[in-house]
């Protein structure tokens, strides 16, 4: 949005209560009553006002920059009655207000200053009906002006309001977006390897006519679709796992179906629900690496910590010359240094991936930490 969008919003918000502010007419409408004007005098006054209050509400309607020929026609008209009617006062006022709303303050004070000059000059040099006209008027033009000027101020710090309000939107959208394209990738990418893998190995045991166990691989291949599309529509609102320990017996049965030999090593972290997602959800993509891209034969999981923080390595016992970073080694970095810890990929035997997180304080139910 451009700032003369911001402005004009603003301005047409504002114009719906604008109508509040014509009671000030009263003190041009209050010499007509009082006064013996002739009926062509009246008519023309009030022809007068009458374009005068459009050119007002127009005023509203436009952008600061554009203000200019409004206001000079408001001074126009202001001017041009002021000889006959001293309630003219008004007018000016109006001419102030939006003066002072729609310059910046230096130009708009020189301005004020030439209105209130415009009042002496009418005072002492062309003649009004009303002694007073200079002095009420100055006191008039000078307080509304102020207030134009209070007015500019509450629509802009209300204009950078929602343009922040906007950004925080737009950027808290994208997050979201980014988190459900990570989770997707990190939870499909398993789901997909393990439905792969069943396939392979039913089509094998059909082969060989061993059907009651071709059988169990399809029920478990079922079983993993359902599980996959319940975690698909979690992730739009957050994904929702059965625990640390109960996704490792996963991981471990999928490891076993790939072929490898599985050793879970050290007790498992208890950690609070945010980084007991993201460490599953790192393990389990990490794991899905292994199955997919490792020669090897045996995969271990070693839980490990210190006073200060939670180590989890994944190890492999395949041949691997570099470790390419795709999105998913990429994701679970990011994951992790969310978190305020860190990834390390190592080669030199095998392949290894250490993570480590720190530790924090949880509190029980009773507020003591532990």
């Amino acid at each position: 949005m451009t700032s003369d969008n911001t402005t004009q919003k603003a301005s047409n918000e504002e114009a719906k209560h604008a109508w509040v502010y014509l009671f000030n007419l009263g003190f041009y409408i209050l010499p007509m009553v009082l006064f013996p004007y002739t009926i062509s005098e009246i008519v023309l006054l009030s022809l007068a006002m009458l374009v005068f209050v459009g050119l007002y509400f127009y005023c509203f309607y436009l952008p600061y920059q554009r203000m200019l020929w409004p206001i000079i026609g408001m001074y126009v008209i202001a001017c041009a009655v002021t000889p006959w009617n001293p309630g003219s006062v008004a007018l000016f006022s109006y001419v102030g207000f939006f003066v002072g709303f729609a310059y910046r303050w230096p130009y708009a004070l020189a301005v004020v200053l030439g209105l209130i000059g415009t009042l002496a000059v009418f005072q002492w040099h062309v003649g009004t009906h009303w002694d007073l006209f200079f002095h009420y008027g100055g006191v008039i033009v000078i307080t509304v002006a102020i207030f134009g000027r209070i007015e500019r101020l509450r629509q802009q710090h209300a204009a950078a309001e929602r343009r922040s309000a906007d950004e925080i939107e737009r950027l808290a959208t994208s997050v979201e977006r980014e988190r459900i394209a990570r989770d997707l990738h990190d939870i499909l990418g398993h789901t997909l390897s393990s439905i792969v893998l069943k396939s392979d190995l039913a089509k094998a045991q059909l082969g060989k006519q061993q059907y009651d166990a071709a059988a169990q691989q399809l029920q478990e291949l079922s079983e993993i679709a359902r599980h996959s599309l319940s975690q698909v529509r979690q992730s739009v609102s957050g994904y929702k796992h059965s625990g640390l320990v109960l996704e490792l017996k996963r991981l471990e049965q999928r490891l076993h179906d790939a072929g490898f030999r599985t050793d879970i090593l050290g007790k498992p972290p208890i950690l609070d629900t945010p980084r007991e997602t993201a460490l599953v959800l790192a393990v389990t993509e990490l794991v899905t690496n292994v199955i997919r891209h490792s020669s090897g034969q045996i995969c271990t999981i070693h839980f490990d910590e210190s006073a200060d923080v939670y180590r989890v390595q994944i190890t492999d016992d395949g041949s691997h010359a570099e470790v390419q970073s795709g999105n998913g080694l990429l994701g679970v970095k990011q994951r992790i240094q969310e978190l305020g810890g860190s990834v390390e990929v190592s080669t030199a035997r095998g392949c290894a991936v250490a993570l480590q997180l720190p530790k924090l304080e949880l509190t029980n139910t009773d507020g003591a930490a532990t």
